[in-house]
């Protein structure tokens, strides 16, 4: 019982201190199965659905309507779940347009501490599409905000406390990705290029602006290795993330990915019977439990 303690007692802290630096649980980098058995070698993998969270200029890509949901409970617990949806469509007037929203909330001993939402409109267009090469444009309007809930009070549950009332703000992201060949990726995205501010009066404080640059390159076409580069602009940590992704045939694809800075590792399967797509993954902590991931999309 007293581990199991210690081990609530640090998911928090861990959390807190995610909140401290990224502020909304929307920057979670490792939304949907693959960027979760990837390790969140995405930015410059083919365009599907959760694009949208990653480089919505990959959306480009998408033909027909396209709709992907699913959820986490961050470290394996049950207190701290994040969920998404997103969906796109081929615009006939111009590129791609998509609609997707996170929400995650913090919740112990039946006392909601912290619940986010972010409502996002993305638009990814080709500036570039021939027989031998693309160029893909796309960017993000995030709609965010921050529920803090209620003080401890003197109860300490929360049930005679202050409502510490909710923060809003608006970001922007931006992504390119180019493709030569079918075989070369290149992928760049920028999170918060705005540079968005959240809170009020002293508490005020710029969003942190993120920057992931990576490649991903087809040896033939079932198989596909990529590598990607993550920093907080400003920060001079770097992550480093890797990841392949293995097509057996038609229905199945397994995906495996690797990241530095903490060490993680992630896994993954995917299941294709047209028209729907059903996704597993894992990803693992240095500290704490792995993360699960459960998807399930459609493409008509």
């Amino acid at each position: 019982w007293g581990t199991k303690l210690m081990k609530n007692i640090l998911s928090i802290l861990l959390l807190t201190t995610t909140f401290i630096s990224a502020q909304v649980a929307s920057d979670y980098t490792y939304t949907g199965a693959e960027a979760t058995a990837l390790a969140g070698a995405v930015v410059a993998n083919p365009g599907n659905t959760t694009s949208l969270f990653h480089n919505p200029a990959g959306i480009a890509e998408l033909d027909g309507l396209s709709l992907t949901s699913g959820q986490s409970n961050l470290y394996g617990l049950s207190y701290i779940p994040l969920r998404f949806i997103g969906c796109s469509w081929k615009s006939p007037w111009f590129g791609t347009i998509g609609l997707s929203s996170i929400q995650s909330s913090v919740e112990y001993l039946s006392t909601e501490l912290s619940k986010e939402i972010s409502i996002s409109f993305s638009n990814g267009f080709y500036l570039l599409n021939d027989k031998n090469s693309k160029f893909m444009v796309g960017y993000s309007v995030n709609f965010m905000d921050w529920n803090l809930g209620h003080s401890a009070g003197v109860s300490g549950d929360a049930s005679d406390g202050l409502d510490l009332g909710s923060v809003n703000a608006v970001g922007v992201d931006f992504g390119i990705q180019a493709v030569l060949r079918e075989k070369h990726r290149v992928g760049v995205f920028i999170k918060n290029i705005n540079s968005p501010t959240i809170g009020r009066g002293n508490s005020n404080q710029y969003l942190p602006r993120r920057m992931n640059v990576g490649i991903a390159y087809f040896p033939y076409p079932r198989l596909m290795t990529s590598l990607v580069a993550e920093r907080l602009l400003g920060d001079s940590q770097l992550q480093i993330k890797s990841g392949i992704q293995y097509s057996i045939n038609e229905i199945i694809t397994l995906r495996f990915g690797l990241q530095s800075n903490p060490n993680r590792f992630g896994l993954g399967i995917v299941l294709r019977m047209n028209p729907a797509i059903i996704e597993y993954s894992l990803l693992t902590h240095p500290v704490l439990s792995a993360t699960h991931n459960m998807s399930i999309g459609f493409s008509l």
